[in-house]
């Protein structure tokens, strides 16, 4: 017998992106166009952009299919109101222009295709001149008839009839992990590696041609990063050069070198101020977020988009290998918030607000540009040296920096390139909604990371979602955490971040369920670590049943990097966390609306909590609450009841929400019938403890 919670799914219906994806499946449906599984026959391969074949356009852009997809997609819009009404990016002409856009975006979404097919292009004719060369060596030879033969396999790969559904370059799957179509159960916007050819059949029992193996991009930086080893259906291989670019952007004339861009990173809130392919280095001196001065050691040059890596296959590795492999990398993520449609660049702050003071500062965004850059490896040797040296041509990744490079245990392939090695520091990019928390008072490293490890399980636990749904990162950096950066990973996101910025009680239930996963019984009543350790949970012989942590509360596979630091009996992260359960997150912006709207209310919000008195009744646990950032004021809220009170007459959609996320609306708004209903409710709002 199977037993188990089958719960919905959560997604934010919000998520620009998401809608996006859904407005284009509509548009490409109403067009009822039957493509075929492959690339290949859409695009015309005889022109050096490749553009999409001039009949299939036609029938992509015709006017009619066009007027039928927006009529579809306005009525898919219209089931998406409540969700839409309060962004700023979506407005009344959105549905037409993202339909009428569809036939430049579809072709815009091949674009990485037409990359791989230029580039594989490029190295089947490298290693064709070297074999043809009279000054080349024999071993040389060798090594390009290999690289050939490598590259001709990719190249049947892309251009490949038969593709099936699992296959990354099947139609419909490869649209949707580029984003253009909706895509739940594989990576968006992944990062391939090339598998090579091993010879005999694969697992599906068919003849083995090699294959891309695809990871969601921000995690994949580190696993397909330089001289990596990874491990695929029982065998082992190597990253061993990445795919670049062929394009005329991507090389500088002249110098055989890749084209790069620099980016400022502010050492005090981890801002990038980032550069652009035309214009390659960010011109501020002062931080755009925090207004810190920004200084030499700010800056990251050499950066270089990462798309794909090749492998090869390794026999055996060495003691060493698997060290390299346990140290890792330094990966520092950066974010910039990015304008609406009007131009303002989209946040939204909040304060985690208790008794009058502040705790936390929360900054949430919609819609926020994320750079996860890999820095170099621990071990290095000079921390200031950032990057890998890489061969511009042929993009094998050189020895020239490996902590190891004296292993000489597997014969790779040389550089036959009679060209310098140039250091570049890989990044890969995306577009989130984003959730900074940065606590007032600044903690140590050890609290920071166990208050990371807490809030991230306890978010999971409170929303159910998978721990790898939700990424965690410290800023600015591992070694100097002033702030949490929170971004979700799943397709579309799951809404939670929008929730823990808006809603008031949302961080303190999350706070609360780590506490629980921290091996604590009881929350009530405790304003103290002190007064929290006489709760812990103990066994039948009355010991601890965790020290510092373990798998059943904070550590994790994924927090490997942080296990020396997290202790989940710190004090200072542990009193945090019960300020954090008895606090509210009350919106910067509307507080000067809350509180003149208390202050006219203040009469009778007085008389209702004097009525609660005389008849014994519990006090609220919170009063002057804002919901739904300022939209509706509540008199009074009581946390463990889910209640929440109102002297005014509520709008009948903002109760609604308030039902549907579980609270329980009452209405005061006519004082002539409080008597009444505070004998119906006596049980409801409970008794005042008699504390005599």
């Amino acid at each position: 017998m199977v037993y188990g919670i089958v719960k919905p799914p959560t997604l934010d219906l919000a998520n620009r992106d998401l809608v996006e994806s859904h407005l284009h499946a509509v548009w490409l449906a109403c067009c009822e166009v039957e493509l075929e599984n492959c690339i290949a026959p859409l695009v015309d391969l005889e022109k050096p952009d490749k553009p999409i074949k001039p009949e299939l356009l036609a029938r992509l852009s015709d006017k009619d299919s066009l007027v039928k997809a927006r009529n579809a997609a306005t009525r898919v819009i219209a089931q998406l109101q409540t969700e839409l009404k309060d962004t700023n990016w979506f407005n009344s002409d959105y549905v037409k222009q993202v339909i009428n856009d569809s036939p430049k975006a579809f072709a815009n979404a091949l674009e990485r295709w037409r990359t791989l097919f230029d580039a594989t292009r490029k190295q089947m004719e490298m290693a064709d001149s070297i074999v043809k060369s009279h000054t080349a060596s024999h071993s040389e030879r060798e090594n390009a008839r290999r690289r050939y033969g490598d590259a001709a396999r990719q190249y049947t790969v892309l251009l490949k009839t038969g593709n099936t559904q699992n296959s990354d370059f099947y139609t419909y799957r490869y649209l949707a992990s580029q984003g253009f179509l909706p895509g739940y159960n594989f990576p968006r916007l992944p990062l391939m590696a090339w598998i090579p050819a091993r010879g005999g059949a694969n697992s599906s029992g068919k003849d083995d041609n090699g294959s891309m193996v695809s990871r969601p991009r921000f995690l994949a930086l580190s696993e397909f990063g330089p001289r990596s080893l990874i491990y695929h259906e029982g065998q082992m291989y190597r990253v061993v050069r990445a795919k670049l670019n062929v394009g005329s952007a991507d090389h500088v004339s002249g110098n055989s070198t890749l084209g790069t861009v620099s980016a400022r990173i502010c050492s005090q809130c981890g801002y990038g101020h980032l550069g652009e392919d035309q214009e390659s280095e960010p011109m501020a001196n002062c931080c755009e977020n925090c207004g810190a001065l920004l200084t030499e050691h700010d800056w990251v040059n050499q950066l270089y988009r990462i798309e794909t890596v090749e492998t090869i296959a390794v026999e055996r590795i060495s003691i060493n290998d698997e060290e390299r492999q346990r140290q890792g990398y330094e990966l520092q993520t950066t974010y910039r918030f990015l304008p609406g449609s009007d131009g303002v660049v989209q946040k939204h702050e909040a304060h985690v607000v208790h008794h009058g003071e502040v705790f936390c500062v929360m900054t949430y965004s919609p819609a926020a540009r994320i750079w996860r850059i890999n820095r170099g490896w621990r071990r290095r040797k000079d921390k200031n040296q950032l990057g890998f040296y890489i061969n511009p041509i042929t993009g094998v990744w050189s020895k020239q920096d490996d902590p190891n490079k004296d292993d000489g245990a597997e014969n790779d392939e040389a550089l036959l390139d009679k060209v310098p090695n140039q250091r570049i520091v890989p990044f890969v990019e995306d577009h989130r909604n984003i959730l900074i928390l940065a606590p007032v008072k600044p903690l140590s490293l050890a609290a920071m990371a166990t208050l990371q490890a807490a809030l991230k399980r306890g978010i999971e636990q409170t929303f159910q979602i998978e721990e790898s749904e939700l990424v965690v990162e410290p800023l600015p950096t591992a070694d100097n955490r002033q702030a949490l950066l929170f971004y979700e990973a799943a397709e579309g996101g799951a809404g939670v971040l929008t929730r823990l910025a808006t809603e008031p009680t949302s961080l303190a239930i999350v706070a609360s369920a780590a506490l629980r996963v921290m091996h604590f019984d009881t929350l009530e009543n405790v304003s103290s670590a002190e007064e929290l350790e006489q709760h812990e949970q103990c066994n039948a012989e009355g010991e601890r049943t965790c020290e510092a942590g373990c798998y059943q509360c904070l550590l994790s596979y994924f927090k490997q990097p942080d296990h020396d630091h997290i202790d989940r009996r710190n004090p200072d992260a542990l009193q945090l966390l019960i300020a954090l359960v008895n606090a509210n997150v009350t919106s910067i912006n509307d507080e000067d609306q809350a509180s003149k709207q208390q202050a006219t209310e203040n009469g009778l919000l007085g008389a209702w909590l004097a009525a609660l008195q005389a008849r014994h009744l519990r006090q609220p646990d919170a009063t002057g609450v804002s919901i739904n950032q300022g939209q509706a004021i509540a008199a009074g809220q009581y946390k463990s009841q889910r209640i929440l009170v109102f002297l005014e007459t509520l709008a009948n959609e903002i109760r609604t929400q308030l039902e549907d996320k579980g609270w329980q609306v009452l209405d005061f708004s006519n004082p002539t019938q409080w008597l009444g209903l505070f004998e119906q409710y006596v049980e409801l709002l409970g008794k005042q403890e008699n504390n005599s």
